[in-house]
């Protein structure tokens, strides 16, 4: 089955072509392997021929097993490959050509100096290479005296030479298309299986309701249902679906709940292993997490990437604004939840610096600076940001700012202690700036910028 539905088909789109591509490499694999054998077998049914034998077939030589009795030890023609070289071979009536390897070369040496005879065997193959053959000819017309060339050497010394070797199995089948299907395969198979698991882990569903991937597709192409890009969730009219697309992790398969399932739903950061050059503090997801009503705790959305997006923030509050409208008794918080709030005063400052104590701030600026806030995502720089559940502003009053957070409460000794001067630090709150009698000293390089200069405030301490 695939989805109909275009933004959960494109999680898995790359996965489907992985995986279309495997099938298809690996069934060519397959064919090469089977092929591979019916030839090993043809080849080895035959037994070791004469290589003239072969030489008077028609078709395609090579590949065939063969040997040539010889009584001279082989002569140097050229370099083969690496390993390799070029040998004239003789019975003493005619020429033909050898592949072999150097520390065979030393045996067959020893073995015509002691017998005066050798038999040398391999499989045949034809020397392509244009510039193997003007060697190999050259040199043999040398040695023998005859006038070989390129366009003669077939006639005179073969059309194919011998490429020594023991005749087994393994051999043979790794000599022709076997060895093709021996790369491939080591290639496409894993890649298959990636694509095999991939494909079922987008069928799988975690429901409460026996809810299947036909309803979850059914479910998002309906009108009215919401498409949240970054989280990778959809809110459609009955449910809450987290599309998850981490194959063999504890994060595949597909998420969802319906609304009036969902006691609880919150955010969290949560960090990844460290690397040994990574920070033990780098964060790997956005966790998600809602608790149903069976009292289990089912991960929505586990991205990796989405938090970095400047539509984060939006999502979320999306994402809970939709599930407290279908549900008004869930809270988004989860359980043991503790709150600190802390008060900053500001100045409305004025280019002249007259009346920056009473100036105050329209409506919309508040509003504008209470998004810039939460788009700045601050809970993701606190350290350790896994603790922190929720970080919100509120201007309660001209001149006063709140910034509430919460977090985990079996974590309050390691947020209580750095929260303040975290966001003090974020804040600039203090800094150096260009009032009263500090503008007499002020220095370009002593000066901090803060991102809400823009809105023409800066932020102080609450005198208490």
């Amino acid at each position: 089955m695939f989805y109909k539905n275009k933004n959960i088909r494109s999680n898995y789109s790359v996965m489907l072509g992985v995986f279309i591509f495997g099938t298809i490499v690996t069934g060519l694999c397959i064919w090469a392997a089977i092929s591979g054998l019916i030839s090993t077998k043809k080849t080895l049914d035959i037994n070791v021929q004469h290589i003239d034998t072969v030489l008077q077939d028609t078709g395609n030589l090579a590949g065939k097993a063969v040997y040539f009795d010889i009584t001279e030890p082989p002569i140097l023609l050229a370099k083969a490959y690496k390993k390799t070289h070029y040998y004239l071979l003789t019975d003493g009536y005619e020429y033909r050509v050898a592949e072999i390897k150097k520390k065979d070369y030393e045996k067959i040496k020893s073995a015509v100096e002691t017998s005066g005879s050798y038999r040398v065997q391999g499989l045949t193959e034809y020397i392509a290479d244009n510039d193997r053959r003007n060697n190999v000819a050259s040199q043999a017309k040398e040695y023998t005296g005859q006038d070989i060339s390129v366009y003669s050497m077939d006639k005179i010394l073969g059309e194919v030479c011998i490429n020594n070797m023991k005749i087994n199995f393994w051999n043979v089948y790794t000599h022709g298309i076997g060895l093709v299907a021996i790369i491939f395969g080591v290639i496409a198979v894993p890649v298959f299986l990636g694509g095999c698991s991939e494909m079922k882990s987008s069928r799988k569903v975690i429901s409460l309701s026996k809810i299947t991937a036909k309803d979850i597709d059914r479910e998002a192409c309906e009108k009215g249902s919401e498409w949240l890009e970054f989280l990778r969730i959809y809110l459609t009219g009955n449910m809450v679906i987290g599309i998850r697309s981490d194959s063999g992790t504890a994060y595949e398969g597909q998420v969802a709940l319906k609304y009036s399932e969902v006691q609880r739903i919150y955010g969290y950061y949560k960090y990844g292993p460290s690397t040994g050059t990574d920070s033990p503090k780098k964060i790997e997801r956005y966790i998600i997490e809602a608790i149903a009503t069976d009292g289990n705790k089912y991960i929505i959305s586990a991205n990796k990437y989405g938090f970095d997006s400047d539509y984060f923030t939006g999502e979320l509050n999306a994402l809970y604004k939709c599930i407290k409208k279908k549900n008004p008794d869930v809270l988004f918080e989860p359980e043991g939840t503790k709150y600190q709030t802390y008060k900053f005063s500001y100045i409305v400052e004025t280019e002249d610096k007259e009346g920056a104590s009473t100036a105050k701030l329209d409506e919309s600026t508040k509003e504008m600076i209470i998004m810039h806030f939460d788009n700045s995502n601050l809970s993701r720089s606190f350290i350790p940001a896994d603790a922190i559940v929720s970080m919100k502003m509120s201007i309660p009053s001209d001149g006063v700012v709140e910034i509430t957070t919460g977090f985990f409460g079996d974590r309050a000794s390691e947020v209580e202690p750095a929260l303040y001067d975290f966001l003090k630090k974020e804040l600039k709150v203090d800094r150096k700036d260009r009032t009263d009698e500090a503008d007499d000293e002020y220095d370009d390089d002593d000066y901090e910028y803060s991102e809400y200069d823009e809105f023409g405030i800066s932020f102080k301490t609450l005198k208490s």
